[in-house]
């Protein structure tokens, strides 16, 4: 998957913006993205200092499935014209790669520009700090994310987990283990995204 793809993209500003994509291997075989992470930003030129994030989600990790969108409170706030993007996979061994870039024109709304609502309770971004197990159960922890994912299937989901490591410490397999995750846990949430805060 060393190949970068190119593919343009018209954006209706106030709108709710969601594209799916498919990655293959040189071979042509589905790409396999367990364990990788993935991030998307547009900007107005490439030396732009300000960026707008895309949330990515991966549709199927095991079909090489990923899943760009930004919601309409955010859309309606760009400037119609033109702009950049890319997409930047990190490979569990750390290695990144950009896989997909293009321009991206954002018109101007008409009907949906007329107002702004804020984000609705399915679409907030939820952050979750573990501390310590306790006394839950791996199939206890597996209810409640069901549960949650039944509730909430569009609400963006962050773990965080403290750690003697350090800030923005990678984690492994033993981490979800200790913490009872469920099976399908990693199928569902991005796995090492880094920092959320910038150093600066």
């Amino acid at each position: 998957m060393a190949v970068v793809y190119t593919n343009n993209l018209i954006i209706n500003g106030g709108t709710d913006y969601s594209q799916e994509y498919e990655f293959f291997d040189t071979d042509g075989s589905a790409a396999n993205l367990l364990n990788y992470s993935a991030k998307a930003q547009l900007r107005k030129h490439k030396g732009s200092s300000t960026a707008v994030t895309f949330t990515v989600g991966f549709v199927s990790r095991t079909e090489g499935k990923i899943k760009l969108s930004i919601p309409s409170w955010t859309t309606g706030i760009l400037k119609p014209g033109r702009y950049v993007y890319d997409v930047m996979f990190t490979k569990p061994n750390g290695e990144k790669d950009i896989i997909l870039e293009g321009n991206i024109n954002v018109r101007a709304g008409i009907s949906t520009g007329c107002s702004f609502s804020s984000p609705s309770s399915a679409q907030r971004l939820c952050i979750a700090v573990i501390d310590e197990s306790s006394s839950q159960s791996t199939s206890g922890m597996s209810t409640k994310w069901e549960q949650f994912r039944n509730t909430y299937p569009n609400r963006t989901f962050y773990l965080l987990q403290p750690t003697t490591d350090g800030f923005g410490d990678q984690v492994d397999n033993a981490n979800y283990t200790t913490l009872r995750c469920p099976d399908n846990f990693l199928n569902e949430t991005t796995v090492n995204t880094g920092r959320l805060i910038g150093d600066e």
